[in-house]
């Protein structure tokens, strides 16, 4: 099935809303197209006009959800939401529960709860982005990175293990710019005045003469990051909501490359209670 052919962008409204009504535009199964699908059909895809799922992308997991009738009546659970070329969204489903049209309405709703965790991960992966620069020089650049909602992995270039004094160290100014609440902002910019402003780029990456870049900072305070990223995965609206951060381990990958895994939240607050228990025992 070649999509980009056939159909328009999929337009993304899921920086501003969690639940829309959107036309079904296509449906396919086994890379063919139907007009309509009977209750109980497996391994769909959907296609909608409009969407507030947001489409695995940028080391960020693809949202999951329901889609509802017009009676309210649940249809389906979205599994995973991927991107196709030509910027047209995939909503993936195991199994409906009633019959689905193209042409009809329905109201789509993401699993809010779990994007919560998720854009605290992911504002929380631009923390850990700055105060690694911050401790270990600006040479320090991502080299990949995962975020879902039970925790956040960040590929960094360093030749040498963190050592527990410089995890303490960036664990704290972390929760520094935590606790001090910042704003996050985001704004829509051409690329070269984003560069100009200090904004980091990933290498290696291909951007748009528009981009939307995500900032985390506050000039009256010190002992805190001041984070400027090129960026199009979805984010807190203040770092206090990302409550506690604390990284799990650092071990290398590939020569050159390595690798933290952290916790924000309540599984931070879950692992701290544990470590102690077991020092209690």
């Amino acid at each position: 099935v070649n999509l980009k052919n056939d159909l328009n962008s999929t337009n993304f409204v899921g920086y501003d809303k969690h639940e829309i009504k959107a036309k079904l535009q296509s449906i396919v199964v086994k890379n063919e197209f139907k007009e309509s699908i009977r209750a109980k059909s497996e391994n769909l895809i959907l296609i909608f006009n409009s969407t507030p799922f947001y489409a695995e992308s940028g080391g960020q997991v693809g949202d999951i959800g329901s889609v509802y009738n017009e009676k309210n009546e649940l249809v389906a659970e979205i599994v995973d939401t991927r991107k196709a070329p030509g910027d047209i969204f995939l909503h993936f489903v195991k199994n409906n529960n009633l019959d689905l049209e193209i042409g009809s309405f329905y109201y789509l709703k993401i699993d809010f709860e779990r994007r919560i965790k998720i854009r605290n991960n992911h504002s929380a992966t631009h923390l850990l982005h700055e105060s690694l620069r911050q401790i270990l020089g600006d040479h320090v650049s991502q080299r990949g990175s995962l975020v879902n909602d039970d925790k956040l992995r960040f590929d960094y270039s360093s030749n040498k293990p963190l050592k527990i004094s410089l995890t303490n160290k960036v664990e704290e100014l972390v929760n520094n710019s935590i606790r001090s609440n910042m704003k996050v902002i985001i704004q829509n910019k051409h690329l070269k005045n984003a560069i100009d402003e200090g904004a980091i780029a990933l290498f290696g990456e291909k951007y748009p003469d528009i981009v939307r870049v995500v900032s985390m900072k506050d000039n009256d305070k010190k002992n805190i990051l001041t984070s400027i990223e090129l960026c199009g995965g979805t984010h807190c609206d203040y770092t206090g909501e990302i409550g506690f951060f604390k990284i799990l381990n650092d071990s290398s990958i590939a020569s050159g490359i390595r690798r933290i895994e952290a916790v924000t939240g309540n599984e931070a607050r879950n692992h701290v209670s544990h470590k102690i228990y077991l020092l209690d025992e």
